[in-house]
Order: C-alpha cells, then sequence, then structure tokens
C-alpha cells in the first residue's frame, strides 16, 4: 500500500508548493514500482528509513538513490523501485524558485540528481527530518522561512520568469512563446537563458510537460470520458500529436499508461 500526505506550508507560498510523505506498507512482494513522469518541479527528496530506493537513469541503469538530494527536472519517465517499509519526505518546490533560494543554476539538476551534502546551506534541512509528518512540516518551514528571507525577489530578472512559469501553468501550458517574449520585453536568447537557469529546462519543453500533466489530471477526474475526447478538451487539437508526445516523454501509448493506478504520478499530475 502507497499512503500518501501534503501539507501546504502558508507562510511558504511564493517558493514552496508542498511538503509530502510517502510511505510504502504491506506490499505482497519485496517493492513498490513506478514509472515517474516529468511534472515540472523540483524537489529536495529524504529518505527517513534504511530501506532502499532506486531509479533510473537516462542511460536506463538503476542507481541507489542517497539519502538527501535534489531532484532535478527530468524530460523523460524514470523509473523508481521503493522497498516494503519504506518512508520519504520531499520538499516540492515550485518550476523557478529553487534556483532563487540556493543559487546554483535548476539546469545543473536537469535530468540528474544532487546529494544535500554538495550544498551546505541546504543540508541543514536534513536535521529537519522525523518519523513524524506535521512535526517534520513544522521544522520545515521554519527553517525554510529564514532561507527565504535572504532570497532577493526584486531583480526584473526573476520577474520575468515568476510571470511567465505562472502564465504557462495558468493555462495549461497552452500558450505561445511569443506571447511571453511581447509581455516581458526581452529578447528571446536572454529569457531561454533565464528560463533554463531558473527552471532548467526550455519554455516549450516546460510547456510540453504542464500540457501533459494537465491531460492525465483531466483523464483522472473524467474517467468515463473517452480519451480522445480528453485530448481535445485539453486543447490537444492534433491527436497524432498528443499521442508522439506522449510516447516520447512516457515511453507508453496513452491507452497504455491509463490502464493501471498511478498512486504517485497521478497525485502530482494537478500542477
Amino acid at each position: 500500500m502507497i499512503a500518501l500526505q501534503t501539507y501546504i506550508p502558508p507562510g511558504l507560498s511564493g517558493f514552496v508548493k508542498s511538503f509530502w510523505q510517502i510511505s510504502v506498507h504491506g506490499l505482497s512482494g519485496p517493492t513498490y514500482k513506478e514509472d515517474i513522469l516529468p511534472d515540472g518541479h523540483h524537489e529536495i527528496i529524504f529518505h527517513v528509513t534504511r530501506q532502499k530506493a532506486r531509479r533510473t537513469t537516462e542511460g536506463a541503469s538503476w542507481i541507489i538513490e542517497p539519502d538527501a538530494f535534489f531532484a532535478g527536472q527530468t524530460l523523460h519517465s524514470y523509473s523508481l523501485e521503493l522497498e516494503n517499509n519504506s518512508l520519504l519526505y520531499g520538499i516540492r518546490f515550485h518550476p523557478h524558485t529553487l534556483h532563487i533560494l540556493f543559487g546554483f543554476p535548476a539546469d545543473l539538476l536537469t535530468n540528474n540528481i544532487l546529494p544535500l551534502h554538495d550544498i551546505p546551506a541546504a543540508y541543514v534541512l536534513k536535521n529537519c527530518i522525523t518519523e513524524n509528518f506535521e512535526t517534520t512540516c513544522r521544522n520545515l518551514e521554519t527553517a525554510l522561512l529564514q532561507r527565504c528571507k535572504r532570497a532577493d525577489v526584486s531583480a526584473n530578472k526573476f520577474h520575468y520568469i515568476d510571470y511567465s512559469v505562472q502564465e504557462i501553468i495558468k493555462k495549461r501550458g497552452d500558450i505561445s512563446i511569443c506571447h511571453l517574449l511581447n509581455r516581458t520585453g526581452i529578447s528571446q536568447r536572454y529569457f531561454d537563458t533565464l528560463f533554463r537557469q531558473s527552471v532548467g529546462i526550455t519554455p516549450k519543453s516546460f510547456c510540453n510537460i504542464v500540457k501533459l500533466n494537465g491531460l492525465i489530471s483531466y483523464k483522472n477526474k473524467h474517467p468515463h470520458k473517452k480519451l480522445t475526447e480528453c485530448c481535445y478538451e485539453s486543447n490537444f487539437f492534433d491527436q497524432s500529436h498528443f499521442i508522439k508526445l506522449f510516447k516520447s516523454v512516457t515511453g507508453k501509448l496513452p491507452k497504455e499508461y491509463f490502464k493501471n493506478y498511478h498512486h504517485i504520478n497521478d497525485h502530482f499530475a494537478d500542477l
């Protein structure tokens, strides 16, 4: 069984999407395995128990996750394997805020993970983790509030990306990059550079991820609707383009993907 709890810290709403806890117990076999889809967010993940977690890399080889690490943007699905009786926490940041809190470019993490001890300013967060969800959330909120006070969000470049990310999510990825350039008044080259530094991927890739997750969320909320209907109602006007995008990101055809329930993905698909 996979149990998931989330908490949205009100004092951190400009920087943090949520705190979450996943516990794995009562499995019929020794492990739980799920293919994790790109969801447009960065996270810091902490393993509380000694049970090991494994994930696949871009080269499809398996690696053991560190006890605490930064998880960056991914462009393709990866497989995650959790052992029975595992307990883990995550800090889910908005797509563009981890960069400004911890001072390194987000594209350093793209398709990659980084052990938390490599960034001393973040490693202190490991002391916040307990087996109790409410206590851990309080500890993390207190520690991150101090970190947020040091973040400079006054620069124009932050406002360009903050506006653009919010617009992309608001429009469910169905937005023209030219529209964002006209609204921000900056060049395509500068915009792409800022976006990769802050979000970790290109604006187009981020739009595709948001749009794909929007469709998955919509389909989950309307299970009685046909996939074709959900496709068009999620602003995919070209079904062949949708299938091609879905296969390139997930490695599966849409019908194959929706045959099963995805405990982790289905919870986080709604941006």
